[in-house]
């Protein structure tokens, strides 16, 4: 049997794919990942009267909450430059890490039946929920120039910054969605206890209020940590494309690029490493 094998190449059925042919697998399925994300979004709201508006409404209703609470009755607007705009870039852009991670931990058992049913690379699955949460991020975009106008922006050539912030952020909501699809797969609950998680994370990245002059009276070791996290480096890199006096330096950058590469490439190989036990338990 073993001779008859290596004769003519023979595979066992459901067999991980080597990486590169996985990639390449997953690659020819482009087309389809972008249909079946913006399907799966477009049904999503199917059954609201103002349907894909919510993409946009429900970080606007956030940052409106927020801004009450925070800007005005907790007063962490103070010695923050245009807070409007510096608490609806950081809403808009955790909002998108936020989706990647919930949906990346619920993608593979959404769809267990279809998983079961078809052979093709399962990385699609994780791959169409942080497409929908990109498409969502870009109407949010659309909603937020205006924003930045009306609070004495004006348009600048570093607005040419959010292209390669949009690029460097995606990269790592797609390896946090890779990650927590596999640990989803495997452990439903994760996707209950995430929420507080990133409840957590939120209030921990500095979206309602300046990180600098938050600890500017704690040790220094406070502050470099609540900067150097993700999520803060990708907010802080949106607030310098759009909102004037938030210039970050290459440093920052170098970082987001750091995370981002790290982040997606080992979640795409952690997530690969299971690509045989998807959909069969």
């Amino acid at each position: 049997m073993q001779a008859l094998v290596s004769r003519y190449g023979l595979k066992r059925a459901g067999s991980r794919a080597s990486l590169a042919d996985y990639t390449r697998e997953l690659w020819q399925r482009r087309y389809f990942i972008a249909e079946f994300s913006r399907a799966t979004n477009a049904s999503g709201y199917s059954s609201s009267m103002l349907g894909q508006y919510w993409q946009v409404l429900t970080p606007l209703l956030n940052a409106g909450v927020y801004y009450v609470m925070f800007g005005l009755i907790l007063g962490t607007s103070r010695h923050v430059h245009n807070y409007t705009g510096f608490l609806v870039v950081g809403v808009f852009v955790f909002q998108f890490i936020q989706t990647s991670i919930n949906s990346g931990s619920r993608a593979l058992q959404s769809y267990k039946s279809l998983a079961r049913t078809l052979r093709f690379p399962r990385a699609v699955f994780p791959l169409a929920s942080t497409s929908i949460a990109l498409e969502q991020l870009l109407a949010s975009l659309v909603v937020l120039v205006p924003i930045i106008l009306l609070t004495g922006e004006s348009i600048r050539v570093q607005w040419i910054e959010v292209v390669p912030a949009l690029a460097l952020v995606t990269m790592f909501g797609t390896g946090m969605a890779f990650i927590f699809a596999r640990i989803g797969s495997k452990v439903p609950d994760v996707s209950q206890m995430l929420p507080f998680v990133l409840r957590v994370w939120f209030y921990f990245s500095g979206i309602m209020y300046s990180i600098q002059q938050f600890t500017k009276n704690r040790p220094a070791w406070v502050g470099e940590t609540m900067s150097n996290n993700p999520a803060t480096i990708y907010v802080n890199l949106f607030r310098s494309a759009f909102l004037g006096g938030y210039g970050q330096p290459l440093t920052v950058w170098l970082a987001g690029l750091a995370w981002s590469v790290v982040v997606l490439a080992a979640g795409y190989v952690y997530f690969w490493k299971a690509e045989e036990d998807y959909g069969r338990d």
